[in-house]
């Protein structure tokens, strides 16, 4: 066997040789900010009270998050909260509805008027003509009856209230006799007229 080597081809000639990886530095900068949050990271863990004393965490019970009934059986809930999730999609934030679509709250004398009715239209809802402020709605409102007496109450009680609305406060104990006096009432009240009827 002999170790000289052969020549090269023509095509071997023309062949570079493969290009080999060099060990490329991470910048220092990219070192330094990674170092810096690390640091930062460490010192709010360590500066941060854990097992403490009681008053750094949220103090509030069960009991404490479930609407308290007050004298006269009005409710704390939020009233106007639950309109904003429920209602303001329609009759707006203002109240004010939209024109020949959705009818405003603000001054109707739905609102303001016989809380018994208003009750009703929020237990049942309704389906058909209805006139407010002189003007002619058709459409439907939707039933709510899946809310607890004391949100119905809550809702009632800000909308009469609210807007330039100066009517008194409904009680849970209204919309808990409503309710009763109502179960036998089949789908939404077919109109304005239905709705005093059914009263």
């Amino acid at each position: 066997m002999s170790n000289e080597k052969k020549p090269l081809s023509e095509q071997g000639l023309r062949e570079k040789s493969d290009p080999k990886e060099n060990v490329r530095a991470v910048p220092y900068f990219l070192i330094m900010l990674i170092g810096a949050i690390a640091m930062w990271a460490l010192s709010n863990i360590f500066s941060t009270p854990s097992g403490e004393l009681t008053e750094y965490g949220d103090q509030r019970t069960v009991a404490d998050l479930r609407p308290p009934v007050l004298t006269g059986g009005a409710s704390k809930v939020d009233g106007k909260q639950i309109y904003g999730g429920k209602c303001a999609g329609c009759h707006q934030a203002s109240g004010a509805g939209v024109a020949g679509v959705f009818p405003p709250l603000v001054g109707s004398e739905w609102v303001t008027g016989d809380e018994k009715i208003l009750t009703n239209i929020l237990l049942h809802g309704i389906n058909g003509e209805i006139e407010v402020n002189g003007k002619l709605y058709k459409g439907v409102m939707p039933a709510w009856g899946m809310l607890t007496d004391d949100e119905i109450a809550g809702v009632i009680s800000y909308i009469r209230s609210d807007w330039g609305n100066a009517s008194p406060p409904v009680t849970s104990a209204t919309v808990k006799s409503q309710r009763e006096a109502t179960k036998d009432q089949q789908g939404t009240y077919e109109g304005g007229r239905a709705l005093k009827e059914g009263s």
